[in-house]
């Protein structure tokens, strides 16, 4: 497991951070092990800055340069001169102590940026890979900081990754949508039916899979893939939407979002 640095400054900016960028995950985080809950809010808050960017910028081009800054920020020349980010010093200092790899850190910014290409996502495989690449190397990175071997892991993460990841960008497409991005699809799309009910039927195939492996998970796996937990009222939400799926984003009440985590982490089930 990876223990907090005291030395550090800034926790509670980070942990503000998490709470307000990936909320989910800043909940799991709360209920994780003690030692453990500093890095988690710290993969959380930086999970959450480099989701928001594609949400936030029109022109591809801005986003491209702020992603940029974090991957040359934490894959570049090492420093000790602090960056000005409180996420990307602790994330630095966990990546140069050998705490957690870079690897999958990049591989989170990278994933983000193909949200700016048009219809970089409309190929299923293309899909399945951003997933993989960005809320699945935020799982991995949970579980590595929790002491989860990754082979014991990769199966239930992998799944998990196609769960929540697939709720998570129908989520944000009326964000996307509303500045000009839209990664599902290479043309206007008039009806979005087609396009997100396949969406919505392999979220629901991917949750199956996650149950079916939590039987014979470690409970410290589960808690690394906690916000799970919370695929199947984002479902109901995003279905409830119908045809205004792409001009309304889903949500669930700020309670039975903590409900459903508590639980999950009490008895150990979604």
């Amino acid at each position: 497991m990876v223990a907090k640095d005291a030395s550090l400054p800034n926790a509670a900016i980070v942990r503000d951070e998490a709470r307000d960028l990936d909320h989910d995950r800043y909940l799991a985080a709360l209920l994780a092990p003690a030692p453990a809950r500093d890095a988690l809010m710290t993969v959380a808050a930086f999970h959450g800055e480099i989701a928001r960017i594609p949400t936030s910028v029109r022109e591809p081009a801005m986003g491209a340069i702020r992603l940029h800054w974090w991957r040359d920020t934490l894959g570049g020349e090492k420093t000790a001169e602090a960056t000005g980010s409180p996420v990307a010093d602790r994330l630095r200092y966990a990546i140069e102590s050998g705490a957690l790899p870079i690897g999958d850190i990049l591989s989170i910014v990278d994933a983000y940026e193909t949200l700016l290409q048009p219809g970089a996502l409309a190929d299923a495989a293309a899909l399945d890979a951003f997933l993989d690449a960005s809320q699945g190397a935020a799982f991995r990175l949970s579980a590595r900081i929790l002491g989860v071997e990754e082979a014991n892991a990769r199966g239930i993460i992998g799944a998990a990754a196609q769960a929540y990841g697939r709720v998570q960008l129908l989520r944000a497409l009326p964000l996307l949508l509303a500045k000009g991005h839209d990664p599902l699809a290479r043309e206007p799309v008039q009806d979005w039916a087609p396009v997100v009910q396949p969406i919505l039927a392999r979220t629901r195939q991917s949750l199956g899979e996650v149950r079916r492996l939590m039987s014979v998970a470690s409970l410290t796996l589960r808690t690394a893939i906690l916000p799970v937990a919370l695929v199947e009222p984002y479902l109901a939400a995003l279905e409830r939407l119908g045809s205004r799926i792409a001009s309304e984003q889903a949500g669930i009440s700020p309670l039975s979002r903590v409900w459903r985590i508590y639980f999950a982490r009490r008895r150990g089930r979604l």
